[in-house]
């Protein structure tokens, strides 16, 4: 049996930082637990992208992930890196940080995405993280006429058992960037709680009988005994990420760049930005 489809939403136009224009996916309610937005960043070669200037973060994780141009990163801990298209960032934020990322266009302009997670609260209070990883650490693998990054985590497509060198996403959670270039069907066995899809580009359709087009999020069902698998079809117009993971099970209080268990820690945590102290030397 197939996992239904529970929620279908639109991205909505956002704009952060110094003029960043995105599409974003606001998930703090926590429908998908452990992930709490998603972010799309898309622009030309000719675009003025703005630029996300040094702020602070306590209690997530991010990821992010770009498919064209690349995010040049700084942050309190000593990092300064660049990743360009096909790699990732990753961030624990842990219980302080302060960071500055600067989007880059390419001949391609830029195409990327950032991933909040939320974090156990005893993670919300250990000493911050950094990762990065280039396109040589995560490779396209080819079924048929589908290609398929395994970008986080662990996957299992048309029966077979996919690694990504990539294991530190909160909640076992994992992402693949599936891209077709033909008309192919693929069948994704997932048991994880919280299972959703993205279309990026063109339309899929998923379970043979819900057409989904770009710019939509579908949140699935539960898993139940019998139920774990999800069937995406599309043609080469199509591309769609796709992303699971395990509830946190906590509360989730957020404002701004801070998601908490409670609005005492929210406060205690403003007050430590006030004070210098959120960052730790």
């Amino acid at each position: 049996m197939l996992r239904k489809i529970r929620q279908v939403t639109l991205a909505r136009p956002a704009m952060d930082g110094e003029g960043v224009a995105l599409q974003r996916n606001a998930l703090f309610d926590g429908r998908l637990d452990p992930f709490l937005m998603l972010d799309e960043l898309k622009a030309s070669p000719q675009d003025d992208v703005g630029a996300f200037p040094v702020h602070p973060h306590r209690g997530i994780q991010t990821l992010s992930y770009l498919i064209d141009g690349g995010m040049a990163h700084k942050d309190s801990m000593g990092n300064a890196s660049e990743v360009l298209s096909g790699g990732l960032q990753w961030m624990h934020t842990g219980q302080g940080i302060e960071h500055a990322e600067i989007p880059k266009v390419d001949a391609n302009g830029l195409w990327g995405f950032q991933f909040w997670l939320n974090v156990p609260r005893d993670e919300k209070y250990q000493a911050p993280q950094y990762q990065d990883m280039d396109a040589s650490h995560l490779p396209w693998l080819q079924l048929d006429d589908l290609a398929l990054k395994v970008v986080a985590g662990n996957w299992q497509f048309n029966g077979q058992e996919y690694r990504s060198d990539f294991q530190k996403l909160s909640g076992n959670a994992a992402l693949a960037d599936l891209n077709w270039q033909g008309q192919a069907t693929l069948s994704v066995a997932a048991h994880e709680a919280s299972l959703a899809l993205y279309v990026i580009s063109g339309k899929v359709l998923v379970n043979g009988d819900s057409e989904v087009p770009a710019g939509q999020l579908v949140q699935f069902s539960d898993a139940v005994s019998g139920s774990g698998e999800i069937s995406l079809a599309g043609d080469a117009s199509s591309r769609a990420l796709i992303f699971k993971g395990e509830p946190i099970g906590e509360p989730i209080v957020h404002r701004g760049p801070f998601v908490m268990t409670s609005n005492r820690e929210i406060e205690e945590t403003l007050q430590a930005y006030r004070d210098g102290t959120l960052v730790k030397s």
